[in-house]
């Protein structure tokens, strides 16, 4: 069972952007992703997850990620992309 409010805060997202089908149809996507979250690992994992190839594309027999979940992995890889901008920035 996940605990909303502490995935937004951990996120740091806006109540929009939560990843509700992550949660309800791949729990265990979304489980690695905040396991991740204030990794420098967390980048990679969402963008292996975004490549056709990748966790999320079309391997041996899988299909990949329907259209809303594709989208919420897409969403939190710019949020992550941005966080890790801002980081860099402020340390520079």
């Amino acid at each position: 069972m996940f605990n909303k409010e502490m995935i937004m805060e951990t996120l740091d997202c806006l109540p929009d952007m939560y990843p509700q089908t992550l949660e309800n149809r791949f729990p265990h996507v979304l489980n690695k992703i905040i396991e991740l979250w204030n990794s420098p690992h967390c980048e990679a994992y969402l963008t292996d997850l975004l490549l056709p190839n990748g966790r999320g594309g079309g391997r041996l027999n899988r299909d990949g990620f329907p259209d809303d979940a594709w989208q919420e992995i897409f969403q939190l890889n710019e949020l992550c992309w941005m966080r890790r901008s801002n980081v860099d920035e402020n340390d520079g």
